[in-house]
């Protein structure tokens, strides 16, 4: 779903694509299912000339045939997080097409989760390719370099895994998306034949200020980036990690019993709170252990749980 831009044809400047976003057509998926007499009214070109233009879409985004074989291996391969108890927790590790989401309190150790899968798979395979976007300023790259440090991998061996890290910093929602469509752009060329596996999101309050002055912008946008998600896990057989913070409730009245529901919820609402395929809850214990549970999934047993710790190897 590729983000419509004056690059997109030669009729197409930043004039007409300011008035097709100012009608919420922003892709080209958005462009091609519209009517053509809506857009000519809109962009103000002729009628000939918006029939050319979808065509040209749809030869140029337009699905592929797929082996079907390959399909299938692609589908089934499942990427071994490097960590056993949480292998163990997930059914063997991280399954294609499945979006993930690691929620915790602060400080709870989300990132350092990340950090550490992140290394691990790329450690694991040297022509693998792990997106790490994050839209908050505390990401750390010496923290990933200390990780691999106390790994004792030797020079060559760390230089190609922070190679294989690809960090971009999303400073807001709009930002975030650009980064998504250019994922699915490089994702479809990939002239270098290089295989991404993992797109990292920590996290997604950093962008969606959740309030109910903006309910109507955040359900607009969580639900486009459920759309993004679905289809970069399904399109390119890869796993989708989401970062998410803890709240308190949403002071729920109980029919049956009369009661306030008081339990500890995922941040990002109703709309967001059953999109992830598998939700995992991380919480601090004694010292540096971290307890993971399923807090969600379609097909683990919820409430299972591990226990792991944090040190300056990373998550083990």
């Amino acid at each position: 779903m590729s983000r419509l831009n004056p690059s997109i044809s030669s009729k197409f400047n930043n004039i007409i694509i300011n008035k097709l976003q100012s009608v919420k057509i922003f892709t080209v998926f958005d462009f091609v299912s519209e009517d053509t007499d809506k857009l000519v009214k809109i962009t103000e070109l002729t009628f000939k000339d918006i029939e050319k233009i979808k065509k040209e879409i749809v030869e140029k985004f337009g699905g592929k045939i797929k082996d079907p074989f390959q399909l299938f291996i692609d589908q089934k391969s499942v990427t071994i997080t490097g960590i056993s108890a949480l292998d163990s927790l997930l059914g063997g590790g991280l399954y294609p097409g499945r979006i993930y989401e690691i929620c915790g309190k602060s400080s709870s150790g989300k990132s350092q989760l990340c950090y550490t899968l992140a290394v691990n798979i790329a450690v694991k395979s040297s022509g693998t390719i792990i997106h790490y976007i994050y839209t908050k300023k505390d990401f750390s790259a010496s923290r990933i370099q200390m990780i691999l440090e106390n790994k004792k991998l030797d020079d060559e061996v760390a230089g190609r895994v922070m190679n294989q890290i690809n960090t971009t910093h999303a400073k807001n929602v709009q930002q975030l998306f650009n980064v998504l469509y250019d994922f699915t752009q490089s994702l479809k060329q990939n002239s270098k034949n290089e295989k991404t596996k993992l797109i990292i999101i920590d996290s997604l309050p950093g962008v969606f200020v959740m309030s109910e002055e903006k309910t109507e912008d955040n359900f607009s946008s969580l639900n486009h980036l459920t759309n993004v998600c679905h289809f970069l896990a399904n399109e390119y057989a890869l796993s989708i990690i989401t970062v998410n913070s803890v709240t308190q409730p949403w002071r729920e009245i109980d029919g049956f019993e009369g009661k306030t529901t008081t339990a500890m919820k995922p941040t990002l609402g109703k709309y967001w709170l059953y999109i992830p395929n598998t939700r995992l809850l991380i919480e601090k214990g004694e010292n540096e252990s971290r307890t993971i549970k399923v807090w969600m999934c379609e097909d683990e047993k919820i409430n299972s749980s591990v226990t792991v710790t944090i040190n300056n190897a990373g998550v083990y």
